[in-house]
């Protein structure tokens, strides 16, 4: 009799699944209504930027890049003078106490020497200093063959730091290398690189300020008070934090000033942030052959973490590298469930103020090239919600599965 009944019980629920199925089949599709075309992907991006603006792309940003690149775009001189933390390195021949001398630039500018005492060296150049000992030790001697060479260039250096492989002090080899030159110098930039770069114009309190700025800010992300650690794009943070959203971003080290610290410490400018993958700077790659100055912080900052959340089947954190978009997001985290309604996706982005936005997100026309995708950026949330139509057979489905009976995959 209990044979009987189960036997009952399973044919009413096999013909439930299968009513549900057939009736999802056979439901009518909605009427297509007239629509308009589809946005270019450029205009679909930008509609995204303009509800929430990154700092790259705001016009106050732009404004100063564009002041920027035409300062330093109008050419440079020849080479940089001599400058103070400069080493350099005196001979005179036929007098001993000029035999290779080794003497550095102090703080106030000046060198010391025997014979002639104090003299000024920084902002000079090379061959003018040349000239100004020579004429001082005229005094002294007739015809005086003066050989100068700077061993060390401390005042020729600039600091790149964040998510490059070699972070550090890099030295100008002569005047006109440009922000891409540097970043090669410093290894290139890493997986974990987020599609921007600052520059911070000419810090104001020396060669020992930049230096100090080297070795704190330098583990990616510190820069722009970003997350730390976490794999590579695309790649699953495994850090255990990421079950917490509250503990998952970390403050940078007391000892690591954050980008705001640096701009408002140690800049004779503000930041700037060059976009490399921005509508809004259409091209804007070319900004990476701007000339570096003696002084400048070149920072790239880590890309952070994003969120995907939802019907997908590895739901957590993942790092933001380079090129990482919603679609790519989603990738990471297993893809979408059977349940799921990719078309009815949210990106959540944090406004100026704080304030979470919600950006619609048509997964199954990114996928078809019909919607542009979308960049994340650090922070961001994608949500895949579940499908009212497919949820109810989803739902059967794992019943009967989990009562072990044969079913085709869903």
């Amino acid at each position: 009799m209990i044979r009987h009944a189960t036997r009952w019980a399973l044919r009413g629920i096999v013909g439930i699944a299968a009513a549900a199925m057939i009736g999802c089949a056979s439901a009518p599709s909605p009427q297509a209504t007239p629509s308009a075309p589809a946005p270019s992907p450029d205009h679909a991006v930008s509609a995204a930027e303009q509800r929430v603006p990154s700092v790259a792309s705001s016009p106050k940003n732009l404004e100063r890049l564009q002041a920027l690149w035409a300062v330093r775009s109008q050419g440079t001189t020849s080479d940089y003078p001599i400058g103070i933390g400069d080493v350099l390195q005196i001979s005179v021949p036929g007098v001993d106490d000029f035999k290779e001398r080794i003497v550095r630039v102090g703080s106030e500018g000046n060198i010391d020497l025997p014979l002639i005492g104090s003299i000024h060296a920084a902002g000079v150049p090379e061959s003018q200093l040349r000239d100004n000992l020579t004429t001082a030790l005229e005094k002294y001697m007739y015809d005086p063959q003066v050989d100068l060479f700077v061993k060390d260039y401390k005042s020729r250096q600039v600091a790149v730091v964040g998510a490059v492989r070699a972070p550090g002090l890099i030295t100008l080899n002569g005047a006109g290398e440009s922000i891409l030159d540097v970043l090669t110098q410093a290894g290139g930039t890493t997986p974990e690189a987020a599609d921007e770069v600052v520059i911070m114009p000419q810090v104001s309190t020396g060669a020992l300020q930049l230096q100090r700025v080297a070795q704190s800010v330098s583990v990616p992300g510190n820069a722009a008070g970003r997350p730390v650690g976490g794999a590579a794009n695309g790649a699953a943070n495994d850090d255990p934090r990421a079950s917490n959203p509250e503990s998952a971003f970390v403050a940078p080290p007391t000892d690591a000033p954050t980008l705001e610290e640096l701009q408002q410490s140690v800049s004779n400018g503000p930041a700037v942030v060059i976009p490399l993958k921005a509508t809004a700077m259409t091209g804007s790659a070319h900004y990476m052959g701007m000339p570096v100055e003696p002084g400048d912080i070149i920072v790239v900052p880590g890309g952070g973490n994003v969120m995907v959340t939802g019907w997908v089947y590895r739901p957590g954190f993942f790092q933001v590298g380079s090129g990482l978009t919603v679609l790519g997001a989603v990738g990471s985290a297993g893809g979408a469930m059977y349940a799921a309604d990719p078309a009815d996706a949210t990106l959540m982005r944090s406004d100026g103020n704080g304030n979470k936005v919600a950006i619609p997100v048509n997964l199954e026309l990114i996928a078809n090239g019909t919607d542009p995708d979308i960049p994340v950026r650090a922070n961001d949330v994608i949500d895949v919600p579940y499908s009212d139509v497919k949820i109810a057979p989803y739902v059967v489905y794992n019943v009967l599965k989990g009562m072990m009976i044969p079913l085709p995959a869903l």
